[in-house]
C-alpha cells in the first residue's frame, strides 16, 4: 500500500491517497498519516464510506476521543448513539430538515463563525475529524485557516503581545450570541470559563501559531473591550484570503483538522438541501480530562 500526499494551498491542507481508513492498516501507514497531519495540518481523505463505528475506530489510532457537549440538542435533536460522535446536520430524528429559527437551526449557527473545537474546555482538541455522509448540492463548504502561517507574518509588537497573553473562553459567551437556550443548566455547569494561552506551540514541528476564535471572550489583565477588539484583529487578520482554503465537500469525503494549528467555519447552503455530517475529536490529552471517553466500541 503507497501513500500519497498532495498538498492543495501554498501553506497547509493536503489531500492524502492510497490508503482505506476504514479498514485495517498497519502502523507504517499510521505513522505517515501522522507525519502529514503534523506538516500540513490539514488532512482530505476521499471515498471514505465511514459508518459511526468504523470513524470511532480510526479516529482512536490518532488519540484518545472526546464525547459530544451534550445530550439536549446533540441527541435529543440530532440522534447520536455514540458519545463519541458529534451529529453536525440540520436534518432532525424525524428524518425532515430544520425549521428555520428551531433549536437545531440556532444550534447550527455557531458553526459559520470562525472557531476551533472544544476551545472551550480545560483541555481543548488536539484534532477533529468530519466524515460527509450527506452533503447539499452547492454551498454548505468549509473553510479553514492557518494560524501558525498567520503567526509568522504578524509584526514583532503584537507576536511579544500575545505570547505572553492568556485568553479566557467560554462556550457560554460565544453560545450566547446565538441563543440562550443551546445548553441545559446543568450543561452550562460542566462548560465553566477557562484559560489557553494566545499561541500554541505544535509539539513535534515547534511552529507557533495564533490561538483565538469565536469561543474567546476576553484576555486577562486588559479591559474587557480592549481584549475583545485584539482578538477580533487577530481573528480577521488570521482569516485573510492568504490563510484561507475553502473546502468543497463530495460525499463519503474525511477531512481531519489540527485544532491548535487552524480555525474552521461553515459556510451557507439552502436550508431545503440535507447536510449531515458526523464529527470525532481527538482529544488534547486523557489524563485528568473528563471530556474523554472511556467506552470502547464493538
Amino acid at each position: 500500500m503507497t501513500v500519497e500526499v498532495k498538498r492543495l494551498h501554498p501553506h497547509f491542507f493536503a489531500e492524502v491517497s492510497g490508503v482505506d481508513l476504514t479498514q485495517s492498516f498497519g502502523p507504517e501507514i499510521l505513522t505517515e498519516i501522522q507525519e502529514a497531519f503534523a506538516q500540513h495540518a490539514v488532512l482530505l481523505f476521499r471515498d471514505q464510506a465511514f459508518d459511526d463505528v468504523s470513524q470511532i475506530a480510526f479516529t482512536s489510532r490518532i488519540g484518545p476521543l472526546e464525547r459530544n457537549i451534550g445530550g439536549t440538542l446533540s441527541s435529543a435533536k440530532f440522534g447520536n448513539e455514540h458519545p463519541e460522535i458529534s451529529k453536525l446536520s440540520n436534518v432532525g430524528s424525524d428524518g425532515k430538515t430544520f425549521e428555520k429559527g428551531s433549536d437545531g437551526a440556532e444550534f447550527l449557527k455557531g458553526n459559520s463563525s470562525w472557531h476551533t473545537d472544544s476551545s472551550f474546555k480545560v483541555i481543548p482538541a488536539l484534532g477533529s475529524a468530519l466524515s460527509a455522509r450527506v452533503v447539499p448540492p452547492k454551498g454548505g463548504e468549509t473553510q479553514y485557516c492557518d494560524m501558525r502561517a498567520a503567526y509568522d507574518v504578524l509584526d514583532e509588537d503584537t507576536k511579544t503581545l500575545i505570547e505572553k497573553s492568556t485568553a479566557v473562553h467560554s462556550f457560554l459567551y460565544s453560545s450566547g450570541k446565538i441563543s440562550a437556550n443551546i445548553l441545559t443548566d446543568e450543561e452550562k455547569e460542566a462548560l465553566p470559563p477557562v484559560e489557553h494561552p494566545m499561541v500554541r506551540v505544535h509539539p513535534q514541528t515547534k511552529r507557533r501559531a495564533i490561538y483565538a476564535g469565536r469561543h474567546a471572550s476576553h484576555i486577562l489583565g486588559m479591559p474587557e473591550a480592549e481584549g475583545r477588539s485584539l482578538i477580533a484583529k487577530l481573528n480577521d487578520f488570521a482569516t485573510q484570503p492568504e490563510f484561507v482554503h475553502t473546502h468543497k465537500w463530495q460525499a463519503n469525503d474525511l477531512v481531519m483538522w489540527d485544532n491548535r494549528m487552524v480555525m474552521h467555519r461553515g459556510r451557507p447552503y439552502e436550508a431545503r438541501y440535507k447536510r449531515v455530517m458526523h464529527r470525532t475529536t481527538i482529544a488534547g490529552e486523557a489524563q485528568n480530562n473528563p471530556w474523554v471517553t472511556q467506552d470502547k466500541v464493538a
